[in-house]
C-alpha cells in the first residue's frame, strides 16, 4: 500500500512535466504571490506563514525590549515573553520572536503562522515589518502556503505549478507519505513543494526558498 501511495505522488509530480498545459506561462505574474492567490481559489486553505531572520548590532537586551514594545503596539497587551522569546497568539494567528546572540551580533527570528485565508503572505510581511527593527541587516524572508487538495480541482493546482515553475530545475524525492520537490520559478526564486496524504486527505504545501514548518 505504501508503494502505491508513493507511486501516486510521483505520478502527480510527473504530470507537471508531461501535462497538456504549455511550459511557457501565459500568466501575467510568475511568482509566489500569484501562485498563493490561485491556490486559495482552487483548493481548501489550511494556513500560510512567513518567517524573517536578521541580525542587529546592538545588545540582546535592547533588541528584546524593542521587539516586545512593537509586539504590544501591534497586538495589544496580551503578549507573553520569557528570557529570549516573545509570543502573541489568538484564534487565527501566532507570532513568535526568538532573540539570541553570537560573538558578533544579536540574532532575531520571527515567525508568523496564519489561519485566515483572507490574509496572504504579502500582508503578513507588512505586519512583520512593523515589528522588526528598522536597522536590521542580513534580512532573509521565507514564505509558505498549505492547502487541502479538492479532487476535482487537482489538475488546476498542477497547471498553476507547471505554468510558474522552470521545469528544467524540478527535482523530486519520495517520502513515506508522498513526495517532495524543489525547483525554481520563472522569476528566479527557489521553491520547495510537498504533496502529502493523510487519513484526512491530500495536501499541497509550497515554500520559498524553503518550507520552514513541518508537514
Amino acid at each position: 500500500m505504501k508503494n502505491v501511495i508513493k507511486l501516486m505522488f510521483v505520478l502527480i509530480l510527473s504530470l507537471l512535466i508531461i501535462g497538456a498545459v504549455p511550459i511557457i506561462s501565459e500568466l501575467h505574474s510568475d511568482n509566489f504571490d500569484f501562485m498563493e492567490t490561485e491556490f486559495i481559489k482552487n483548493s481548501k486553505f489550511i494556513q500560510n506563514g512567513i518567517k524573517v531572520e536578521y541580525s542587529i548590532s546592538q545588545p540582546i537586551s535592547k533588541e528584546f525590549s524593542l521587539l516586545k514594545e512593537n509586539f504590544k503596539k501591534s497586538f495589544g497587551e496580551d503578549v507573553q515573553s520569557n528570557e529570549n522569546i516573545i509570543v502573541y497568539k489568538d484564534l487565527i494567528k501566532e507570532i513568535k520572536a526568538v532573540v539570541w546572540s553570537n560573538n558578533e551580533d544579536t540574532k532575531v527570528q520571527i515567525t508568523y503562522i496564519n489561519n485566515d485565508k483572507n490574509a496572504n503572505t504579502f500582508q503578513l510581511k507588512q505586519e512583520l515589518k512593523q515589528i522588526q527593527n528598522i536597522a536590521a541587516k542580513n534580512i532573509k524572508y521565507f514564505n509558505f502556503i498549505k492547502v487541502k487538495i479538492i479532487e476535482d480541482q487537482k489538475q488546476n493546482l498542477l497547471d498553476i505549478l507547471k505554468n510558474n515553475i522552470d521545469m528544467k530545475t524540478l527535482e523530486v524525492l519520495n517520502i513515506h507519505n508522498g513526495s517532495v520537490g524543489k525547483a525554481e520559478l520563472y522569476d528566479g526564486n527557489k521553491i520547495n513543494i510537498g504533496f502529502t496524504k493523510y487519513d484526512t486527505g491530500e495536501y499541497l504545501i509550497i515554500g520559498t526558498p524553503v518550507i520552514f514548518v513541518t508537514y
